[in-house]
């Protein structure tokens, strides 16, 4: 397989996990009996999924399944709010690493 073609499907689905879940999704439909969208003999299902995702055979709304546009994507909260919601309460909470001073021997 060409060590490359994950930089190639990079362009078409940006977020390395979500290719990995596509790459796999497609995989699992090849080795069941879907149709191949590219005419590659002698190659295994894993490597013809990824040569489609790269070659950008799929529909939008095929691969958008696999897509978290920016504005859905929650964030998750900082270290910082995470310990100033749970300071108040009768649990010890350590500080971040980057906040704790450093041992004088």
């Amino acid at each position: 397989m060409d060590p490359l073609i994950v930089f190639d499907c990079e362009r078409v689905l940006a977020n390395r996990f979500a290719l990995a879940v596509a790459a796999a999704a497609r995989s699992r439909s090849l080795n069941r009996g879907a149709e191949p969208r590219l005419e590659v003999p002698g190659v295994a299902a894993s490597e013809l999924a990824l040569k489609e995702i790269a070659q950008n055979s799929f529909a939008p709304d095929e691969l958008a399944l696999f897509v978290i546009e920016p504005e859905e994507a929650k964030r998750l909260p900082s270290r910082q709010s995470e310990i100033q919601l749970r300071g108040g309460g009768s649990h010890a909470v350590a500080a971040p690493v980057s906040e704790r001073k450093e041992a004088v021997h």
